[in-house]
């Protein structure tokens, strides 16, 4: 170990291989699985309707939904995550801003209707 603090934060540094990720791409990658998962939820709530009197479908959507809910809720939490490291490691600042503008877009979709 060296004696020097500058080099041996600059050696840490080296050590850390996620540090070079393009941590802006991956945001936004995670931001459109997003989207593309906010589609998926409105496709499975259309599916559920069903007429009075229909009777019992042969599939129980619920589980579906709920598991659908929770990997949103995961992808939105982890691409939240990607676009500050994206951001704080200069790997793509511009995707990165962008998956954070389409995140608080699709959060405002998906809680429209508690507010």
């Amino acid at each position: 170990m060296s004696q020097d603090p500058w080099r041996a934060l600059e050696s840490q540094r080296r050590r850390r291989r996620w540090g070079q990720w393009p941590w802006g791409v991956i945001a936004l990658g995670l931001a459109v699985m997003c989207w593309v998962g906010l589609f998926g939820l409105v496709l499975v709530g259309a599916a559920s309707m069903r007429p009075p009197g229909d009777g019992s479908s042969a599939v129980n959507l619920k589980p579906y939904l709920f598991t659908l809910l929770l990997g949103e809720l995961l992808g939105a939490c982890a691409g939240a995550v990607a676009a500050v490291l994206g951001w704080r490691l200069n790997r793509g600042k511009v995707a990165a801003a962008l998956a954070v503008v389409l995140l608080s877009l699709w959060l405002g979709v998906l809680l429209h209707d508690l507010f």
